[in-house]
């Protein structure tokens, strides 16, 4: 018993330290575009344009139109690297709440 104990508790150490592998390759992903879910592309509106500014969880985009919009943004975002000036395609709830934000290529 104490033998069979031993093993699953090794055996639980080598996943815990897969485990830390994983995460630092799940960090080295966090470069890769994001794409929006079926659910979204669905259900949800999207808004193109420029982004203008970022003021904490905002984020103003002056959209094709040429309004300015303040977008909501909070963990549960999926964000694409961007920066200020960068041309964007948010998915966006009917709060103008951001679900997934993507660079668009030029």
């Amino acid at each position: 018993m104490n033998n069979f104990t031993l093993s699953m508790i090794t055996l639980a150490l080598l996943g815990l330290g897969t485990g830390i592998g994983s995460a630092s390759a799940a960090d080295s992903m966090s470069d890769k575009e994001v794409k929006p879910t079926l659910g979204e592309r669905i259900t949800e509106g999207t808004i193109q344009g420029t982004l203008m500014r970022v003021e904490g969880e905002y984020f103003w985009v002056k959209d094709d139109v040429g309004r300015e919009l303040r977008l909501h943004v909070d963990q549960s975002t999926k964000l694409d690297k961007v920066a200020v000036g960068d041309k964007i395609k948010a998915y966006v709830t009917d709060e103008l709440h951001i679900t997934t934000l993507q660079r668009e290529s030029d």
